[in-house]
């Protein structure tokens, strides 16, 4: 009787261990208002991304530059749009329009570039966050029978 409420002991340890021992990866698809992350098939918010971007120092630092690099870019994006208002004003009013399509150019090429930066970073975070779940301990429990018995066996 002694044995059979051990193993069932055992058993019920061992599946307790084995299903909270997985944590689920991050997925990010590409949404119609940006990206869209998921987590054990429920979307995560902003702010429940940002706090599991926050436990481990690599994903945050990533994180962190990802938001920076989209700021900026939104900031450049803004200066775009202006120079484009500049465009439109000037073209109707039959003035030169070098100077617009200039600003208008490289304001573009600049915010493309930080949305480019902002979206590798972004990726890389999530990269990082999901290679730190794959970590194992140095030791794992695994079941084990022999001639004595049945049991749970501690490998290194």
């Amino acid at each position: 009787m002694k044995r059979i409420r051990l193993i069932i002991l055992s058993l019920t340890m061992l599946t307790a261990f084995g299903q909270g021992a997985m944590a689920q990866e991050i997925t990010s698809f590409q949404g119609m208002w940006g990206p869209e992350f998921y987590q054990d098939k429920e979307k995560l918010t902003w702010k429940e991304i940002d706090k599991i971007m926050s436990d481990s120092q690599v994903s945050q630092l990533h994180w962190q530059k990802s938001k920076k690099s989209l700021l900026a870019g939104m900031g450049v994006a803004a200066l775009n749009f202006g120079s484009g208002i500049w465009f439109i004003v000037n073209e109707a009013d039959h003035k030169p329009v070098t100077g617009p399509v200039i600003a208008f150019a490289a304001t573009g090429l600049v915010g493309s570039v930080f949305y480019h930066c902002a979206l590798k970073n972004k990726k890389q975070a999530i990269l990082n966050y999901n290679e730190s779940l794959e970590k194992e301990t140095s030791f794992r429990l695994v079941p084990t029978s022999n001639e004595n018995g049945v049991g749970l066996a501690l490998k290194f």
